[in-house]
């Protein structure tokens, strides 16, 4: 990996030339040393102006990061990315927990997202989700089959935000999701089975009944608006 990041870093100084602030390499193989998964390594590139011109002078390293296996780098400004602590409070604190910094200022020890910021994110997050959820169940409600995969794609995409959520109450969050989601109801006082249940689903032996299926929805979009009104009164 280091022959990577190396390879990026050259490439990035020569495109973005003294334009470039710093490149962080972040994610949770970071913090595991040894790990050949690129898809758990995330690149920042931050630069001090970033215009139409900057970006099209890192196309050619960009393309080369992704071909080698990684994903797309993020680009920032320095000022966006030291002024985005309250909108992206979830995602920075993520950052923090491992990262590396490749070239440049460590930046991340500028920002210090607040409890305020984090319980704002995940309640815009969930609210939005919850709304998108609805609008799909329109079309899912057809088949069981449907049904069933809207509700274990968003299970898995709700049960994230609990791990911020145990953060906001002054926990640290545990890796699996299906614990930060027992924590979590246990913190909210709030049963939260019907979400325990469908990120089981596909370890079940057999898949539920119709009947079973719109059951489990009704009372797993009620969940989620319980969830989401005690994260407002937080």
């Amino acid at each position: 990996m280091n022959e990577d990041f190396n390879d990026i870093v050259s490439r990035l100084k020569i495109a973005h030339s003294g334009n470039l602030a710093s490149i962080i390499v972040y994610g949770s193989a970071v913090a595991a040393p040894g790990n050949v998964n690129k898809n758990d390594y995330h690149l920042l590139v931050i630069t001090n102006t970033l215009t139409a011109d900057e970006l099209n002078h890192g196309k050619a390293a960009a393309k080369e990061w992704v071909k080698a296996g990684y994903a797309l780098p993020i680009y920032f400004t320095a000022h966006e990315f030291v002024g985005s602590a309250d909108v992206f409070a979830i995602e920075f604190r993520h950052m923090k927990r491992a990262y590396r910094v490749l070239h440049g200022e460590d930046l991340l020890t500028k920002i210090n997202p607040t409890k305020a910021h984090l319980r704002l994110q995940v309640e815009y997050e969930m609210r939005g989700k919850l709304l998108r959820l609805r609008s799909l169940y329109l079309p899912a409600s057809d088949t069981t089959q449907s049904l069933t995969q809207l509700m274990s794609d968003s299970a898995y995409s709700f049960s994230q935000f609990m791990r911020p959520v145990l953060e906001i109450l002054g926990e640290e969050p545990p890796l699996s999701r299906l614990i930060a989601v027992r924590q979590a109801g246990q913190h909210l006082k709030l049963d939260m089975s019907p979400i325990e249940k469908i990120l089981q689903l596909r370890e079940a032996e057999a898949p539920l009944t119709e009947t079973e299926t719109h059951k489990l929805f009704a009372s797993y979009i009620d969940c989620l608006s319980q969830v989401i009104a005690a994260i407002n009164k937080l």
